[in-house]
């Protein structure tokens, strides 16, 4: 009887610290953060890298925006969840100035966008 009684005993002080707490349940940012740390590289006569720091969880992708000279920002690339790096090779010329951002994107929601990463294609190359 002493032994059961000392079992029993034992085994409420180990479960004692079994029970489920729901209140500190972890949750995942739902927020689209702008990526940073954006750099554009060349690679190529007429072809540049873009990678940026992914700063989300939950997007979907990430739409890349280039700016030829001093005109507007147009949708170039788009990437799908968890890639941080693009090419871009279409339409670039030697000398031809370029600026590049990046934004997250998660159906029809858009985060901000990241910095804006510069280059210029020179000669000579490389």
């Amino acid at each position: 009887m002493k032994t059961s009684i000392l079992i029993g005993f034992i085994l409420l002080v180990l479960c004692a610290g079994c029970s489920k707490d729901d209140s500190t349940s972890a949750t995942v940012d739902q927020t689209l953060g702008a990526p940073t740390t954006i750099t554009a590289t060349r690679i190529g006569l007429t072809a540049v890298r873009i990678n940026w720091t992914d700063n989300n969880e939950t997007e979907e992708g990430y739409l890349i925006e280039r700016q030829t000279g001093q005109g507007q920002f147009v949708q170039q690339l788009f990437t799908t969840r968890d890639v941080a790096i693009a090419v871009d090779s279409v339409g670039l010329v030697v000398n031809g100035t370029y600026a590049y951002r990046v934004r997250a994107i998660r159906y029809s929601e858009r985060g901000d966008y990241s910095p804006v990463a510069n280059i210029k294609l020179t000669l000579p190359y490389p």
